[in-house]
C-alpha cells in the first residue's frame, strides 16, 4: 500500500490560480486548507497518479462506452472491456512524460498556467476576477477532482502542448503527404441501389404462417430474446432539500443590513480606476524606438503613428490595480495623466503606457449595496442552515432512521416515483426526477442513501421501496413486434442470397435492381461524404472494382457496385499532415524503459468494485 500524498508544493501557482486577479499573486494562501491528501493508484518513478484522477478518467471512459451502446454498462461489462486498464494506461502514459519534464526541469511560467486556467474555466471567477467559491466547489465535486489535481492537470497540459510543439510538430515528407492526400481525396464511381426494407415485398410473403404456433417465429424469438425484455422497474421515494424554500425564513432585516454595512465599509470601497492605452512590443529595441519617435507627439498623433506603423496596442477602460500584472499596475497607478511611461517588462511582452483618465476611490452608499448585502447575508444564513441540516440528516441515516422518520423530524416532504425505469426519456427535462431515478438504480432496496447534491441549490435523499426485476416478455405480449422483425430478417436473408448468387454468376447489379424493383443510381462518392452512412462508405472504400456488396443501416438497404476509382492529379489546398502522435508515441516508448512503474493493485480493485 502506498503512503498518502503530502501537500502540494505549487502554492505559488495556486496563488495566481485562485487569487484576486488572474495575474496578481495575492491571497492564494487562504485556499491552502483545500489541499487534502489523497491515496495514489500508481507511481511512475515517483510521479503519483491520484485516486481522484483515476476515478475521473475511469468514469469518462465508462460514459463513452455507455453512449456507444445506448445504455449504461453493467459491472461485468466494465471488467470485460478492461475499461480500468485503459484509464490507467492513459494516465501512466501522461505520468511518464510528466516525470520526464520534472527530471529535466522543464517548467513553464506560473502566469502562463494561470492564464490558461482562466481561459479554460472562466466560470470559476466572478466579474471582479475573484474566485467563485461555490462554482469552484461544485466544479471540483462534479469532476471528482481535488484542487491539487486540477492545478497539476493544467500545468501538465501546458507543458505537454509546448513540448509537442517544439519537438514533435513535424510534417510528413511531401511525397508521402501527397500520396496520403490523394488517397484521402480519391473518388469512387459506383452504381447504387437504395431502398427501405419495409418497401421491399418478400416474394413468398402470402405463403408464410404468421402465427404464434409457427416454430420458426418461436425460434427467432428465443434466439433474440434480449431484444424483448421488460425492463426492471423501481418504486423510489425521495426527500428534496431545496435551498430556495428557506429564503423567506432567513431574509435579513434592515437593521442587520445596516449593521453589516457599518462594520464592513471597506468591502464597498470603489477602488481607484484608470483608463489607459497600452502599446506592446516583442523586445526592448522596438519599444525604445517607438518611445523615441513619439516623445514630442500629442495623444492623437501617437495613435495615428502607431496605426500607421502597425504597432500593437490596446485601450482599457476603468481598470483597477488588481486587474493587471503587478509590474504594470505599479507603473499605471503612479503615472500622471497623459504622460508617456518608461518601458515596462513583463513575462508576456514589453510595454509603454499612457493614462487617459483617472477615477478616484469612492465609498458606495448603503442604498447602492443594500441588495448585494442582503443577498450576502441571506446566502450565508441559508447556506449555514442547509449545511447543518445535511449534517443532521447524515447522522440520522447512520443511526438507521427511515426516510419517513427523517422527513417528519425535519419538516420535509416525501415524494415517490412509481414504476420508474432506468432509461426514461420522458423525464429528461425534469432534473430532480432524472437524478433520483439514476441514483435509485445504483442502491439496494430499503437502503436510505447519503445526501446527494444535484446542484448548488438542491439535494435529495432517496430510498428504493420496491424492485420489479427485468424479465423477457411472453411471446404473445410482443408477437406483433416479433413477427415483424422475423419477416424483416427473412427479407434481409433473401437479399443477401440474391447478392451472393449474382456475385457468383453474372456480376451485374442490374439483376438486383430487377429483383427489388428499384432503380440504379450512378454516383461519385468520397470518404468524407456526409450523405451516406459510415457503414456504406466503409464497404465501398474497402471493396475492389466490380465487387457487389450489401450494406444494412437500420431499415435502409444499400447495394453497391464499384465501377471506377479516380485519384486526383493535384490536390487543392494541400494540407500538411503532422507526425506528432507517431513521434510522441515512439519517444514515450523509449523513455518509459527507464521508468519504474508501480501500481496499487488492492486499491485499484477496490475502486473497480464500486461499479
Amino acid at each position: 500500500m502506498f503512503r498518502t500524498l503530502g501537500k502540494s508544493k505549487i502554492s505559488l501557482i495556486l496563488a495566481i490560480l485562485f487569487g484576486i486577479s488572474l495575474f496578481l499573486m495575492r491571497g492564494g494562501e487562504r485556499y491552502s486548507g483545500l489541499f487534502d491528501s489523497d491515496n495514489v493508484v500508481a507511481k511512475v518513478s515517483g510521479t503519483p497518479i491520484s485516486t481522484s484522477k483515476f476515478l475521473r478518467v475511469m468514469q469518462m471512459n465508462v460514459n463513452q462506452y455507455s453512449q456507444m451502446f445506448g445504455r449504461p454498462l453493467t459491472p461485468e461489462e466494465i471488467q470485460t472491456f478492461q475499461i480500468h486498464s485503459m484509464a490507467l494506461g492513459g494516465l501512466v502514459n501522461n505520468a511518464v512524460f510528466e516525470n520526464e519534464f520534472d527530471s529535466n526541469k522543464f517548467i513553464v511560467d506560473e502566469t502562463v498556467v494561470a492564464f490558461e486556467t482562466k481561459k479554460r474555466f472562466p466560470n470559476l471567477y466572478k466579474k471582479n476576477n475573484k474566485i467563485n467559491e461555490q462554482a469552484l466547489n461544485s466544479f471540483l465535486s462534479k469532476q471528482n477532482l481535488k484542487i491539487d489535481d486540477l492545478v497539476k492537470i493544467i500545468d501538465y497540459e501546458v507543458r505537454a502542448r509546448v513540448f509537442d510543439k517544439l519537438f514533435f510538430q513535424i510534417n510528413y515528407p511531401n511525397k508521402i503527404n501527397n500520396t496520403l492526400d490523394k488517397h484521402d481525396n480519391h473518388i469512387r464511381n459506383i452504381d447504387l441501389i437504395n431502398f427501405n426494407i419495409n418497401d421491399f415485398d418478400l416474394p413468398n410473403l402470402n405463403d408464410l404462417d404468421i402465427s404464434i404456433n409457427n416454430n420458426e417465429i418461436v425460434d427467432f424469438f428465443n434466439q433474440n430474446i434480449n431484444l424483448y425484455i421488460n425492463p426492471e422497474k423501481r418504486d423510489i421515494s425521495y426527500i428534496l432539500i431545496n435551498k430556495n424554500d428557506y429564503t423567506n425564513q432567513f431574509t435579513p432585516s434592515d437593521s442587520q443590513i445596516e449593521n453589516y454595512y457599518s462594520n464592513n465599509k471597506n468591502l464597498y470601497l470603489e477602488t481607484e480606476k484608470r483608463d489607459f492605452i497600452q502599446f506592446n512590443f516583442k523586445n526592448i529595441d522596438e519599444a525604445s524606438g517607438f518611445k523615441s519617435n513619439i516623445s514630442s507627439f500629442n495623444y492623437d498623433e501617437i495613435i495615428k503613428f502607431a496605426k500607421k506603423n502597425n504597432i500593437v496596442f490596446n485601450n482599457f477602460s476603468k481598470v483597477s490595480d488588481n486587474d493587471v500584472l503587478k509590474d504594470l499596475a505599479d507603473v499605471i497607478f503612479s503615472l500622471p495623466k497623459n504622460q508617456i511611461s518608461e518601458i515596462v517588462e513583463t513575462p508576456l511582452a514589453k510595454h509603454i503606457v499612457i493614462v487617459n483618465n483617472v477615477y478616484p476611490e469612492t465609498q458606495k452608499t448603503i442604498e447602492q449595496v443594500r441588495k448585494e448585502i442582503s443577498n450576502t447575508l441571506l446566502d450565508v444564513e441559508v447556506g449555514s442552515y442547509i449545511l447543518d441540516l445535511k449534517n443532521k440528516i447524515s447522522q440520522q441515516i447512520l443511526d438507521g432512521l427511515s426516510l419517513n422518520e427523517i422527513a417528519i423530524d425535519n419538516a420535509l416532504n416525501v415524494s415517490t416515483i412509481k414504476r420508474a425505469e432506468k432509461l426514461n426519456n420522458n423525464l429528461e427535462k425534469d432534473l430532480i426526477q432524472s437524478e433520483v431515478i439514476s441514483s435509485g438504480f445504483s442502491i439496494n432496496k430499503d437502503f436510505v442513501s447519503d445526501v446527494i447534491d444535484i446542484d448548488n441549490e438542491r439535494a435529495v435523499i432517496i430510498n428504493v421501496e420496491q424492485i420489479v426485476n427485468e424479465k423477457p416478455f411472453d411471446l404473445q405480449e410482443v408477437f406483433d413486434a416479433v413477427s415483424s422483425d422475423w419477416i424483416k430478417s427473412l427479407k434481409i436473408k433473401s437479399l443477401e442470397n440474391k447478392v451472393d448468387e449474382i456475385s457468383n454468376t453474372t456480376k451485374l447489379i442490374s439483376g438486383i435492381a430487377e429483383f427489388t424493383d428499384v432503380n440504379i443510381n450512378n454516383i461519385d462518392i468520397k470518404i468524407d461524404n456526409i450523405d451516406y452512412p459510415l457503414s456504406l462508405k466503409n464497404n465501398v472504400f474497402s471493396n475492389k472494382i466490380k465487387q457487389i456488396s450489401i450494406t444494412i443501416a437500420g431499415d435502409e438497404i444499400y447495394v453497391s457496385d464499384i465501377n471506377k476509382i479516380f485519384f486526383p492529379e493535384i490536390v487543392e489546398e494541400n494540407k500538411n499532415i503532422l507526425m506528432t502522435s507517431e513521434l510522441r508515441s515512439n519517444f514515450g516508448a523509449e523513455i518509459i524503459k527507464n521508468k519504474n512503474i508501480s501500481t496499487n493493485d488492492n486499491l485499484i480493485q477496490a475502486l473497480i468494485s464500486q461499479y
